[in-house]
């Protein structure tokens, strides 16, 4: 969540103030967490009378959505490069991003922010004095901006609760966030008491957010309602089947018919009829089956056609597998992608702005962020033998490193570089001693 503000300086009021409009984003995050994990309005379905059939199906489209979209965007660990003048900087950086498992990180973050629309993380020093990272459910954020146009962070803060040992009851607490310190409260009703202050060793506000697209919407959260109508649907027709199956046997001209004389008629498999007029037939309810269907298919299409997330079991993936029919057979998907990049990649410079800082800070000559190639690859069926003729064609026109990043198969083309280098010159050297034989 963000709140722009014109004020320079907030107080405990204010804060008060925020903490409480941020009830309603709190609950629409939750909402979205909870259809990912399958617990989707229909499960509220109110029952029917008479111990009626009641099905609650749950097709889960929305965390298919996010399983894609996330392993679409980072199933491929992203590549940092630099020029070979700072290649020992960013060493440091990538040693410290080995440190807090990056990759994983990052794909946690992506996922979030698919979920919800945004995800945050914040960087802290542990007790060893290690630059760490960690992803916060952003549920529990709240950035407060400049109203301007730099939305420059004023400060953040956490609100998180702790759950006691029964999981129902719990206590909930408040930390907020400037370039200067950190203050601990604990949040009861609308009211914050302080419980401690620290110093903010980084030089600015530590917690960074991570949009999933300019408008900060989750994956799937444009096609809530079709979810919703297709559960329905799904759950109604169940019901309807159900209730066919329990169909009602009438018999006409046998007025005189007890319960008796049913239990024999079920246990012989023979009816008698007094007379001519003397009938027996099954009340049913008349199932249009071919209409059923064909609405389950108009929404099933309309989920994945206005998320832009393809129907991987459709017919139209398979035959041609080019490189080239499979990306355009994907180019909804990868519009997503792409604006997903945009987003992460600013978050991810400021990450390395800040861990700079704080090298910098230590008097470790650290990298500047600019310095820093980014390179995000789609994690798609890759036709290597394409790739590689590209890379050939490249040759000469684009730097080594962005040609090894360039291949699905290199996940560091830094450490790539580095063995090809050791190749060459451990070759190098047993052709002079050859010579020298």
């Amino acid at each position: 969540m963000k709140i722009l503000t014109n004020k320079t300086e907030l107080d405990l009021k204010d804060f008060q103030e925020i903490l409480v409009a941020h009830d309603k984003d709190y609950a629409h995050k939750r909402k979205l967490k909870n259809y990912y994990i399958g617990k989707h309005d229909i499960l509220n379905k109110q029952g029917r009378p008479n111990g009626a059939p009641n099905n609650k199906i749950v097709s889960n489209f929305c965390q298919y959505i996010a399983d894609m979209s996330t392993g679409f965007f980072l199933g491929r660990p992203i590549a940092y490069t630099t020029t070979e003048d700072n290649q020992e900087k960013l060493n440091m950086l990538l040693d410290i991003f080995k440190y807090n498992d990056e990759s994983a990180h990052n794909l946690e973050l992506a996922e979030e922010a698919s979920i919800t629309g945004e995800s945050f993380e914040i960087l802290y020093m542990d007790n060893d004095a290690n630059i760490r990272f960690k992803a916060i459910p952003s549920e529990e954020v709240i950035l407060v901006c400049e109203a301007t146009l730099e939305e420059n962070v004023i400060c953040a803060i956490r609100r998180y609760r702790v759950y006691d040992f029964n999981g129902a009851t719990y206590n909930e607490f408040v930390e907020i966030y400037d370039a200067k310190s950190i203050r601990y409260y604990s949040y009861s009703g609308t009211r914050l008491t302080l419980i401690n202050t620290e110093i903010n060793y980084f030089d600015d506000v530590p917690i960074i957010e991570y949009p999933n697209n300019i408008q900060h919407r989750g994956d799937f959260e444009g096609v809530l309602t079709l979810v919703d109508a297709y559960n329905m649907t799904q759950s109604l027709s169940l019901d309807d089947l159900m209730d066919f199956t329990d169909a009602f046997l009438i018999l006409r001209g046998m007025g005189g018919t007890d319960n008796e004389d049913v239990e024999k008629m079920r246990n012989n498999k023979v009816l008698e009829f007094d007379d001519a007029t003397g009938n027996a037939e099954w009340l049913i309810k008349n199932l249009n089956d071919s209409y059923i269907e064909n609405l389950k298919i108009r929404l099933q299409k309309d989920i994945h056609k206005f998320s832009n997330i393809p129907d991987m079991s459709d017919t139209n993936f398979a035959g041609n597998t080019s490189g080239v029919s499979i990306k355009y057979k994907l180019i909804g998907l990868e519009q997503i992608r792409s604006r997903k990049e945009r987003e992460f990649k600013k978050a991810l410079q400021r990450r390395i702005e800040l861990i700079s800082g704080m090298l910098n800070m230590k008097s470790i000559d650290a990298i500047d962020f600019r310095d820093v190639e980014i390179t995000f690859t789609p994690n798609i069926p890759a036709n290597n033998q394409e790739q590689a003729q590209i890379v050939k064609d490249l040759q000469g026109v684009v730097s080594q490193k962005k040609l090894l990043s360039l291949l699905p198969f290199i996940e560091d083309p830094v450490q790539e570089l580095e063995e090809l280098k050791m190749e060459q010159e451990e070759s190098d050297a047993r052709l002079r001693d050859e010579e020298n034989l």
